[in-house]
């Protein structure tokens, strides 16, 4: 029996969880350091449930820090679950890997798959869960998602929220935008221009206002993930640079060819109301799905990019979509012996 998701925080009380059951949550989480293949230095945390027999790994989204996943983290360990967390290279707690710790830079892609595949072969495994969920969001689900395909692993299923396989472009139909940038780029490497520059409109970190922002209709939620931002400065991270996003394109194309021999049971939660990633491109990967594969998208009703920073009821009914997933994935365990 996979254990069920409760969604136990609200809104107009959650200043004082965070002080009084998140903030010393966290705080009894083990956090420690990992170094990479290429000796980067990775931070991750982790808390194990006495029972050990379930876990849940997560891979976080662009410039993310592992704390602000803390009211999700709460919530699976009030289920039983034990919960393994890893900064990715270059952002959050984890070493910077460009001379501005602001710039959202990577040399390759991979460099991260290999990072998250060291993370759960040398820490995850090695404590002894029997059932292992992967929680990815939005660029930790392109990471996630190249991951699976190229390693063995102990995952039985996956839940990718918000996934990057395609960016949003506004106007612009997101496969343009994806050629044009790949065009331009392909055209700055023949002419050996600098790539650890930031892409035009992109900047250093920036405090926003609430109003007209693109991650989330709770005030609440991203008033408290600012004022994190200001108590650890260290994990603020600003726009992406040329390598990066010529990085991230390479890798979405991979993920898209890929998808007709994806395996794992997967829920794919989908924000109605995304523009940071495209949900036309989550709808091209999952209809490439094997038909066979068991599998489940919710689009999740009124919901921006950040689903588990939005409102109660929009995170309520995420974790509603969750519940049926894994209910499912056991009647499909039990129908598959």
């Amino acid at each position: 029996m996979i254990p069920p998701i409760n969604a136990a925080m609200a809104e107009n009380t959650f200043s004082q969880h965070w002080q009084r059951q998140l903030l010393p949550l966290w705080q009894r989480f083990t956090h420690a350091d990992l170094i990479s293949n290429d000796q980067t230095r990775l931070s991750y945390s982790y808390y194990l449930t006495e029972t050990r027999s379930q876990a849940v790994v997560f891979s976080t989204g662009r410039v993310e820090m592992a704390v602000k996943y803390i009211e999700l983290m709460q919530e699976f360990i009030a289920a039983g679950y034990s919960v393994f967390i890893i900064d990715h290279r270059g952002q959050g707690q984890s070493a910077r890997l460009h001379t501005d710790p602001h710039l959202g830079y990577v040399a390759d892609f991979q460099d991260y798959v290999s990072d998250f595949n060291q993370f759960v072969t040398e820490i995850v495994q090695p404590t002894g869960h029997h059932q292992h969920l992967l929680l990815a969001h939005s660029m930790g689900a392109a990471i996630a998602c190249c991951y699976l395909q190229q390693y063995s692993h102990p995952f039985l299923a996956a839940i990718f929220g918000s996934p990057m396989f395609g960016l949003d472009a506004g106007p612009v139909p997101s496969p343009l935008a994806t050629r044009l940038v790949a065009g331009f780029s392909w055209l700055r490497a023949k002419l050996k221009w600098q790539n650890e520059h930031y892409f035009p409109g992109q900047t250093a970190y920036l405090s926003k206002p609430f109003s007209g922002n693109r991650l989330t209709h709770s005030q609440t939620r991203y008033h408290w993930l600012q004022q994190l931002y200001q108590q650890y400065p260290e994990s603020q991270l600003g726009g992406v640079s040329w390598a990066w996003l010529t990085q991230a394109i390479s890798a979405m194309t991979r993920i898209h060819v890929q998808a007709p021999t994806f395996s794992l049971p997967v829920l794919l939660l989908q924000a109605a109301d995304d523009q940071i990633v495209s949900n036309s491109a989550q709808n091209s990967w999952f209809a490439r799905l094997p038909r066979a594969l068991y599998k489940q998208k919710t689009i999740v009703s009124g919901a921006h990019h950040e689903i588990w920073m939005e409102q109660d009821q929009i995170r309520q009914l995420a974790i509603a979509a969750i519940n049926q997933f894994l209910e499912g994935l056991t009647e499909h365990s039990i129908t598959q012996k």
